[in-house]
């Protein structure tokens, strides 16, 4: 009796041991797919955004997650500023590498030519009479090379932002010089003038002229798409998990962003939600949505436009939570809206304690800095969970798929799982 019992015992261990590697294995299939170069790092030019909501639209329906009005897409204009085609940098002649050592601006405009390079740095800066001997003739045909570091004069420190955004001195362009890492940010617009963010260590201590080729392509009316399913509960309401597909796109034909962590690890999560609650619809009390948006890193764009023309009335919205960069965990997750909505966050507490899912549950109060925010500012309740580790790789070409832990991705599927069955 007692071996049987230790059978049965050892059989129902391991096929939950291989229940969840299967969706370990589910998640790194996904975040690995999407953030492949197939994609484009899921921005608006080779069909990134389009391909990966596809990708997603067909996961949906092997699922058996349903549609509102016969379509799983809410269809919205943006516009964007694109790379798509040729990029290349030299500095006295010799090559930089895209992404590694260099990065252009998402609004830059398109260039091409060998320009003079003025050094606007400290030794010109702590000595406004150097300066003025520069002619604007000169000014006008170079590149403007600024670089802050050293400067004492506080006055040329703070109008440096300025003079790199706005081209105070109607510089050929801007390079920005950068001392920690090299970040990218889309952008909405397109300058008349292009400006790249070049490494301090890649810059020539003796820096004379600037080789440049930038090809932009701006779209004013660019359509791109929201991803909604749902599968129906007891109660007409519904709990809605969400994140946001697109990421930052390409610079030129051989440089894209892949966004393992932002955010194919969210969207991973969501579509492994999604699949778990197809298999268990018949235990659900509330109905629950599963809503992909676009056009989060470019302001919110997909969630907004949600919140104006949702699938079903926000007031039936029981509580939704939304998932950005959920990749590793080994130091807990950080909820924003805690300190909104407190007996939610602290049934949160209560599941995660009782179960030792994550090392530590972080109170965050409210910030519009994910897709959780325009529900927020329309009345609904809602979290915006993100994951805490030792991975920090954030808008660059090193968030990678293979990089990526998920090392606490099953404890917190767990955690919703278990939040979202006992949400009253």
């Amino acid at each position: 009796m007692r071996l049987i019992l230790f059978i049965s015992l050892f059989f129902l261990i391991f096929n939950n041991a291989n229940l969840f590697s299967q969706d370990i294995k589910f998640a790194h299939k996904i975040i690995s797919e999407i953030s492949s170069s197939k994609y484009a790092g899921r921005g608006y030019s080779e069909n990134g955004d389009s391909l990966t909501a596809f990708y997603i639209i067909d996961l949906l329906k092997k699922n058996k997650i349903e549609s509102f009005d016969n379509s799983y897409t809410q269809n919205f204009n943006i516009s964007v500023n694109t790379f798509h085609n040729n990029i290349s940098l030299k500095l006295n002649g010799n090559s930089l590498i895209p992404g590694l050592e260099y990065l252009v601006s998402s609004s830059s405009n398109t260039i091409k030519g060998k320009f003079p390079v003025i050094v606007m740095n400290y030794e010109l800066m702590n000595y406004p009479e150097k300066l003025q001997l520069i002619s604007k003739d000169s000014i006008e045909k170079s590149f403007l090379l600024i670089d802050t570091f050293y400067v004492k004069n506080k006055g040329f420190k703070d109008a440096a932002d300025d003079i790199i955004k706005y081209n105070l001195f109607n510089a050929k362009g801007i390079i920005e010089t950068e001392y920690k890492n090299l970040m990218y940010i889309p952008s909405q617009t397109a300058d008349k003038f292009p400006r790249v963010k070049i490494l301090k260590g890649a810059i020539p201590d003796s820096l004379k002229f600037i080789d440049i080729e930038i090809e932009n392509d701006y779209k004013n009316s660019y359509n791109t798409r929201n991803i909604i399913g749902y599968i129906h509960g007891e109660i007409d309401s519904f709990i809605v998990f969400s994140a946001h597909y697109d990421h930052l796109g390409q610079m030129g034909k051989d440089v894209y962003f892949p966004g393992a962590n932002d955010n194919a690890s969210g969207v991973a999560l969501v579509l492994d939600m999604a699949k778990y609650f197809s298999k268990n619809s018949k235990k659900l009390k509330y109905s629950i949505a599963f809503i992909f948006f676009s056009g989060e890193e470019l302001g919110l764009l997909g969630s907004s436009e949600y919140v104006k023309n949702p699938k079903f009335p926000l007031e039936k919205i029981k509580f939704l939570i939304n998932l950005d960069m959920v990749g590793s965990g080994e130091k807990g997750i950080k909820v924003v809206n805690a300190t909104e909505f407190t007996s939610e966050f602290e049934l949160l507490k209560k599941i995660n304690a009782k179960n030792n899912y994550l090392p530590e549950i972080y109170v965050r109060g409210p910030a519009a800095n994910s897709d959780h925010y325009p529900f927020y500012k329309n009345g609904v309740k809602s979290f915006f969970i993100y994951t805490l580790g030792e991975y920090s790789e954030y808008h660059n070409i090193y968030d990678k798929s293979e990089s990526l832990p998920l090392n606490k991705y099953e404890a917190l599927f767990k955690l919703l799982v278990n939040f979202s069955n006992q949400l009253n």
